[in-house]
């Protein structure tokens, strides 16, 4: 499949800047679904339970691109969702190849819409990283077939994490050369955080000593230019209560300053009024 090419837009561009982002030949990115969106079936007749360690994992592989490019009207991050890619695919006879969930996965180019599957060939394109989180029941899969289709579907990069560490290494990334993954080198970043960075991304998928939360696995997003990680949605919304408490504390100050700004010229206007009765009356003995 021809990847198509997308104007790609500086991370300020966000909304009532300089219009709708659009495909480079100038076609405006489809902020509606497609007939074969709505057609196709978005889940399975049975789900698959996970263990929490599964569910930790896509939630901070997810949580911190979502963080990422939260406003971006021309960068979709998906998770743990169908997509599409062979339209020759026939659900009842189950011909043709099957669509894939990818635990989490992200597209440039594409309208930042509500989606109930990923239709390749009505967006134009496979989206440009995937990342599975392999289980006990998944692991053989994803290393082998998923990884195989995703390489025939044209996904430029696929990562896969076993949180379970069965898989050596836990962590790896591979980068689509002439049809087929090319595994991408390991790197180790400040404080010896060990990743492996995608270029897609521009970002690092790294492994880090848990933080104090019982349930931290130590996977995060790491951003070689600023020298940090990524903040997750939980970190993101506790930074956004902070701010918010501070603002109501500074509010709250404000208003006691001008509370005290007012009582002390209310005290000053008193005491000249006093002067002022003062002056009145030594005048008038003065006349008197």
């Amino acid at each position: 499949m021809t990847r198509a090419t997308y104007k790609q837009y500086p991370p300020t561009y966000g909304r009532g800047s300089v219009g709708p982002p659009v495909a480079a030949n100038g076609t405006v990115l489809r902020w509606t679904p497609g007939a074969d969106e709505l057609r196709l079936p978005s889940c399975e007749d049975e789900l698959v339970p996970q263990n929490t360690r599964h569910a930790v994992a896509i939630e901070d592989g997810f949580g911190g691109l979502r963080v990422r490019w939260r406003g971006r009207p021309d960068v979709f991050v998906g998770a743990d969702q169908f997509v599409y890619w062979d339209p020759d695919y026939d659900q009842r006879t189950k011909s043709g190849n099957p669509p894939l969930s990818p635990d989490v996965y992200v597209a440039f180019g594409v309208a930042n819409r509500h989606r109930s599957s990923y239709v390749v060939w009505d967006e134009g394109k496979p989206p440009d990283f995937v990342l599975e989180v392999a289980s006990p029941s998944s692991r053989q899969r994803d290393e082998n077939e998923k990884r195989d289709a995703y390489a025939k579907m044209g996904v430029p990069e696929y990562f896969l994490y076993d949180p379970h560490g069965e898989l050596k290494p836990p962590l790896s990334g591979f980068e689509l050369r002439d049809g087929e993954y090319r595994q991408l080198p390991e790197e180790t970043f400040a404080e010896g955080v060990v990743g492996v960075r995608s270029k897609e991304l521009g970002l690092c998928l790294c492994l880090r000593e848990p933080g104090p939360d019982p349930l931290d696995i130590g996977l995060g997003w790491y951003d070689p230019k600023t020298g940090e990680f990524l903040r997750t949605r939980y970190e993101a919304e506790e930074e956004a209560e902070e701010s918010k408490a501070e603002a109501e504390v500074a509010k709250a100050e404000a208003a006691e300053a001008k509370a005290e700004a007012e009582e002390s010229k209310a005290r000053a206007e008193a005491a000249e009024a006093e002067v002022a009765e003062l002056k009145a009356l030594i005048e008038k003995m003065r006349r008197g």
